[in-house]
């Protein structure tokens, strides 16, 4: 009994499947492709990369001898002259922060990176955004502390001062 149930589910099962049919219809022409607009995910993606990208590079200028970065400066310097893209501004101002180098200007960075156009985009939809306001408020703390060392130099110049002429004073009493 249970022998012609099976049987009879089977051949309804094979029954079903010769109604599809056995090859996919043929398309007249090249299938059309899609293709991606860029969405805001993958524009942020790019923008993540490149920052990554960028903070390696700064990583290789630490390391690279003065020669190395002076000819790398001159460089990116003219690249940016020529082209005056946002990736060569950001390499130029990486350049300008490195620790020690002679063309470091804090306020020729801060207007480098003032004329950038990611710094007109949306805080949060930007990585790239998120860099260069990152820079500019290192370069701001770093002329912050500097102003303070100076500052600090002057009082202890003066204090030296004091002391020098006090010394003087006491040598023409004796």
């Amino acid at each position: 009994m249970a022998k012609p149930f099976w049987s009879i589910a089977a051949a309804a099962a094979l029954g079903g499947c010769v109604s599809l049919p056995a090859t996919a219809p043929e398309t007249v022409g090249p299938e059309p492709v899609a293709v991606a607009a860029p969405t805001p995910a993958t524009d942020y993606m790019k923008e993540s990369a490149e920052v990554a990208a960028l903070l390696a590079y700064y990583q290789e200028l630490l390391d690279l001898p003065a020669e190395e970065l002076k000819r790398e400066y001159q460089s990116v310097s003219q690249s940016f002259a020529r082209d005056r893209s946002e990736l060569s501004r950001l390499r130029l101002a990486l350049l300008m922060c490195v620790p020690g180098v002679s063309w470091r200007d804090d306020a020729k960075l801060l207007a480098l990176l003032d004329g950038t156009a990611s710094r007109k985009a949306p805080p949060d939809s930007s990585p790239r955004r998120q860099f260069i306001v990152l820079l500019q408020k290192l370069v701001a703390e770093r002329q912050k502390e500097q102003k303070r060392a100076d500052e600090l130099q002057q009082k202890l110049d003066a204090m030296l001062t004091i002391e020098r002429n006090l010394r003087g004073r006491r040598t023409q009493k004796k």
